[in-house]
């Protein structure tokens, strides 16, 4: 279930909070910790989506899990979700937090695929032109997939960058179609 305006809501508060206690890189790490938690684990996410699981042995739970990773500040913004029944959230409010921590930082996630491994200086080369096109500092995410054949896919937010030759074989069959269509 996605819970997007809850989790906007929660999370931009606590995006809110940290700049103003000036422990915003603290606060993204911790929220990190709590969204491989969440991800890893399906016995977490059925605990947080359990109804019959009361509201302080949730809380318990959850301070037991995460007090040693996360700081006293996010251990008593977990607390306050789970008093507001959006515990089954959690997971969404930590994607959307750090979405909005890269949106205040000037930051973009990249993801780019390759037919092959890509050097270090392809790799610094592809970032600048990034940076360039997005005007934010850019992280990138490098993975190798044989079906892009050469060149790559990149990936940010909801835009694709596809400048592959899978990609430009297609574009080039499909002028091929339309022109043969022409010719009948």
């Amino acid at each position: 279930m996605s819970y997007g305006k809850v989790a906007i809501r929660y999370a931009n508060s606590f995006l809110e909070s940290s700049i103003e206690k000036k422990n915003l890189d603290r606060a993204a790490d911790d929220m990190s910790v709590i969204l491989n938690a969440i991800e890893s684990s399906s016995l977490l996410r059925r605990f947080l989506e359990n109804p019959v699981v009361k509201t302080e042995q949730k809380k318990s739970v959850l301070r037991e899990i995460f007090s040693k990773n996360v700081s006293a500040d996010t251990i008593n913004f977990i607390e306050f979700v789970v008093d507001k029944n959006r515990e089954s959230a959690l997971k969404d409010i930590a994607e959307k937090f750090l979405e909005l921590k890269d949106e205040y930082s000037g930051v973009a996630r990249v993801e780019i695929k390759s037919a092959f491994e890509l050097s270090s200086e392809q790799k610094k080369m592809l970032e600048q032109r990034f940076e360039s096109i997005l005007n934010k500092k850019v992280i990138a995410n490098y993975s190798v997939d044989e079906k892009v054949i050469g060149g790559f896919v990149a990936k940010v937010k909801d835009t694709v960058y596809d400048a592959s030759i899978a990609h430009q074989l297609e574009l080039l069959r499909q002028q091929l179609l339309k022109g043969s269509l022409l010719l009948n």
